[in-house]
């Protein structure tokens, strides 16, 4: 019955994971000095990076090239005590444009890298966008997907070999021999844990770990949260592959220990009260374990051995129930720790799949309220197909839980780059990163069709829904025949903004545009 399932589930997998998911770094960049497309009179001392979250003290890089792409020191950049923010000294340098680039590894696992230029006693053109993206976009591409499926099976084998080892001493086995036939089920699903674990650590290190030199490797593997979850991961897999399933006290143990060790290596670690979310997100864990665990030996089960399934039945419901109460409840608390606001949820990837999670959750509730009633009436013929239902759900939840967790829970700002036509005329507005703070912007209007010539050209920014008296004028300078820029734009707070752009030729025709933006805080 398992092997019919397994296309079934691939197809559910390949499904959800083939649709391009835009997966961005989980430390979002707070601070940056100097800023992005800054023009600076002279070279600062120091250039420094400092991110919302806690980093990685031991895999991180910052460097600055000239224009020639040479860099400028060999010193290497420092890390901060509260692991926050990275920094560099810099020798004086002579005027001209300078590319600062970073590598750092947020606390939770996962590597970070960026970009951008500023400037010495000179102008900058206008931002700039990387000539790489489309490449480095597919490479990307390829990368989620296969880390969302070995993540998704990861997960899968995970919760059911935990799930089974402590369910193994609660199932009122009628025969040594259905006992036995229970064991060697657990030792095919415990095998394929033991690969897909292997295979995670092998993808994520392939990504984390990837231009670091030896050093870096070795400090990283032991010392980070992400490394040792990986080293003890392996350990307990090893030692459970051998000696699981024969002490009940050894099973409760270790257990607990792989669920424990799991959290180290996601989200949980790297928020600013880690062993509140860690604690939160090894109860959801277990609490899975359980449900999912359960829910699949009872179907496994159910046709050869239905008297030992019948007779758990009522103690799993109970504790399936209470399991599932759990998993909502820490859910949620884990939820509005990692994210800045509950509004968030629907400007993310990460957000939508919790939103289907949490219906899906819903729709097992219900499922679970027929499955015990079915039980009461002893309509076993209705028992199947709900047990049926209810893994096709808990296998769907587990894609997503496989899928969200390499993803962004935090909304990033982007850069603009917006291209709109009124009555024959183009107007290209870019701008640099759009963020809390100061930000870059160049407009670029074609030559009007009537032979007149540009005037004028202003931007206005407008928080929505607080009227135009909030209104920021922009102001811009002409850069040459066809661009008005400035590097000093302001965005004085996130949220809602219309930027809208006003064209005025010297024929006094008025051209405007607007364009709806959205500024997270982070």
């Amino acid at each position: 019955m398992m092997n019919k399932k397994v296309p079934l589930l691939l197809c559910l997998l390949l499904l959800l994971v083939f649709h391009p998911l835009k997966t961005s770094a989980h430390a979002v960049l707070l601070k940056a000095t100097p800023e992005e497309q800054s023009e600076l009179k002279e070279m600062p001392d120091e250039v420094s990076l400092t991110f919302n979250e806690r980093l990685d003290g031991e895999v991180f890089d910052l460097k600055v090239r000239d224009d020639k792409g040479e860099v400028i020191t060999k010193k290497k950049a420092v890390i901060s005590e509260d692991h926050k923010t990275i920094s560099l000294n810099v020798p004086n340098q002579s005027k001209g444009i300078y590319t600062l680039s970073y590598s750092i590894v947020s606390a939770d696992g996962h590597p970070v890298k960026g970009t951008y230029i500023f400037s010495v006693g000179e102008k900058i053109a206008g931002p700039v966008s990387d000539s790489n993206d489309g490449f480095q976009q597919g490479s990307d591409t390829i990368y989620n997907i296969l880390l969302s499926i070995v993540q998704v099976c990861y997960y899968l084998f995970l919760l059911l070999s935990v799930g089974w080892v402590l369910w193994k001493w609660f199932i009122p086995f009628q025969t040594k021999e259905n006992e036995e036939t229970y064991g060697q089920k657990h030792k095919g699903i415990y095998l394929n844990y033991i690969v897909f674990l292997v295979l995670s650590i092998v993808v994520q290190a392939m990504n984390v770990l990837n231009g670091s030199s030896a050093s870096q490797i070795g400090a990283f593997i032991f010392s980070s949260a992400t490394g040792l979850s990986w080293i003890i991961s392996l350990f307990l897999a090893f030692i459970g592959y051998f000696l699981v399933s024969k002490h009940k006290g050894f099973d409760f143990v270790w257990a607990g220990l792989v669920l424990l060790v799991s959290t180290l290596n996601g989200h949980a670690v790297a928020t600013n009260i880690p062993y509140y979310t860690v604690m939160l997100d090894f109860i959801h864990l277990i609490t899975a374990a359980l449900w999912a665990g359960g829910i699949v030996y009872l179907l496994l089960f159910f046709k050869k051995h239905r008297e030992d399934v019948l007779l758990f039945m009522p103690k799993f419901s109970k504790t399936a129930l209470f399991s599932l109460l759990l998993l909502i409840i820490t859910g949620i608390l884990y939820t509005l720790v990692i994210v800045p606001s509950i509004s968030v949820i629907f400007h993310t990837t990460w957000g939508i799949l919790l939103l289907v999670k949490v219906g899906l959750v819903c729709i097992v509730l219900i499922i679970g309220a027929l499955v015990r009633n079915a039980l009461k009436k002893n309509e076993q013929t209705n028992l199947k197909k709900l047990l049926t239902l209810d893994v096709t759900l808990m296998a769907l939840i587990v894609i997503i839980v496989g899928i969200i967790t390499h993803l962004n829970p935090i909304p990033q700002n982007q850069p603009l780059l917006w291209k709109e036509e009124q009555q024959g005329m183009y107007i290209v507005t870019k701008t640099s990163t759009l963020q809390q703070g100061n930000f870059a912007i160049v407009v670029s209007p074609s030559q009007p069709k009537d032979g007149s010539s540009i005037q004028m050209v202003t931007a206005t920014l407008t928080p929505k829904g607080k009227g135009k008296e909030e209104s920021i004028e922009i102001p811009l300078e002409k850069e040459d025949s066809s661009s008005y820029k400035t590097s000093k734009a302001v965005l004085p707070y996130a949220g809602e903004w219309d930027l809208s752009v006003r064209v005025v030729t010297t024929e006094l025709d008025e051209f405007i545009i607007h364009k709806n933006i959205q500024v997270f805080d982070h």
